[in-house]
């Protein structure tokens, strides 16, 4: 990708998954990658497969005062920031019929607030670089599958987020974008609730809807991340890319 050696990029939820893909992906363009998460031994893995191009920062992205001492220790450390990836996020299974006010506000805790969090209290040094912000929102925004409203509206909300900032940061350079993953293999799997046939019959389902006939790879969003938050992509703001094997169509 054209301009990204050396920049500085934040990716959230780089632990694992798309964020780990992302990291690595980033590093292999010889950015450097500063990969937050609340799991240090995740965020070492991500950071073993290149450690000259990736560090880590232990860091809770609901906790305003964690993302303020990260964002200190990266001003500190390299002066600058080019880009942020908003990818930390949670996907629960949540029928109507067992809806929980928890699992609501845990769900935007992480994957709404975060990002207006984080956002804020690094826009001082994204105007300075005249940086990019890449979200992550769904393929179910798109098109919604049953037994997930609050997940599909947390990333709707995204949606609606990275349009609106892209028009309001425009002016201080700051392009905003976001990628829609289809169906993905990745640990978020792990945390959906569900175990056993009914985990099986849940996955096989989501397959059977995808026109490509397959889960997606972390690999596979994280190259349009990197394109978006590249040089290649001047003047590209305001977007939603789709990297969904056709699902969200």
């Amino acid at each position: 990708m054209n301009g990204l050696k050396g920049k500085v990029i934040v990716v959230t939820g780089g632990g694992s998954g798309i964020g780990r893909a992302i990291a690595i992906r980033l590093a292999q363009e010889e950015a450097n990658v500063i990969i937050l998460g609340r799991r240090k031994e995740l965020l070492k893995e991500t950071a073993a497969h290149d450690d000259v191009h990736i560090s880590w920062i232990v860091t809770d992205v609901c906790c305003s005062e964690d993302i303020a001492q990260a964002i200190l220790s990266i001003k500190k450390s390299y002066g600058r920031m080019d880009g942020l990836i908003n990818n930390a996020g949670v996907a629960p299974v949540t029928p109507i019929e067992t809806f929980d006010t928890a699992v609501f506000d845990s769900t935007f805790a992480l994957n709404v607030r975060s990002v207006l969090d984080f956002t804020k209290q690094a826009l001082p040094m994204l105007e300075e670089s005249r940086g990019s912000i890449v979200n992550i929102t769904s393929g179910l925004v798109n098109n919604p599958i049953p037994a997930n409203c609050v997940y599909t509206a947390s990333k709707a909300a995204i949606l609606s987020i990275t349009r609106t900032l892209s028009k309001e940061l425009a002016p201080k350079g700051i392009r905003v974008n976001c990628v829609a993953p289809g169906p993905v293999r990745t640990s978020l799997y792990d945390n959906l609730g569900l175990f056993g046939q009914a985990r099986r019959e849940y996955e096989d389902m989501v397959e059977s809807i995808i026109p490509l006939g397959r889960y997606g790879q972390p690999e596979e969003i994280a190259g349009v991340v990197a394109f978006l938050v590249s040089n290649d992509a001047s003047y590209v703001t305001g977007t939603q890319y789709a990297a969904d094997g056709g699902f969200g169509i």
